[in-house]
């Protein structure tokens, strides 16, 4: 975990260059974190990298989708957004079905069990990091 905080805090100041972006190296440190963790082999790896980018495209293109929470005025605002969130929640719940037997041919039991625990704990992270940085 501290070699993901070590990458996100010098690529979260870094500036684009040589036609890498930030989310393209942000993408990186997070398969290079999940190689670490679930222990992935360099032939797993080969095979993971684009399921996983794959995934990850699908998770931003939903999350993207959704607006900033507004303060709800009445309890039929606070309903219709507590809609919203569960309806997101549960597409992203349907990609992450998806990609589960995709990954399942990449990865031993051990580690499938494990992918969507780390992946969290990565995204965790990354959002502290980027509340942190918003607060500062």
């Amino acid at each position: 975990m501290i070699i993901l905080l070590a990458l996100v805090s010098v690529t979260a100041t870094a500036r684009d260059d040589k036609g890498s972006s930030l989310n393209e190296r942000l993408y990186k440190a997070k398969v290079r974190e999940l190689v670490y963790r679930l222990h992935i082999t360099s032939e797993q790896q080969k095979e993971f990298e684009p399921i996983y980018r794959s995934y990850c495209e699908e998770m931003t293109a939903l999350w993207a989708d959704r607006k900033r929470p507004i303060k709800p005025s009445t309890s039929t605002d606070a309903a219709a957004m507590a809609k919203r969130k569960m309806e997101m929640q549960q597409r992203a719940q349907g990609i992450r079905m998806k990609y589960i037997d995709k990954l399942a041919t990449v990865l031993n039991a051990s580690q499938v069990g494990r992918f969507f625990e780390v992946e969290s704990i990565i995204q965790k992270k990354l959002k502290e990091r980027r509340d942190q940085a918003r607060n500062q």
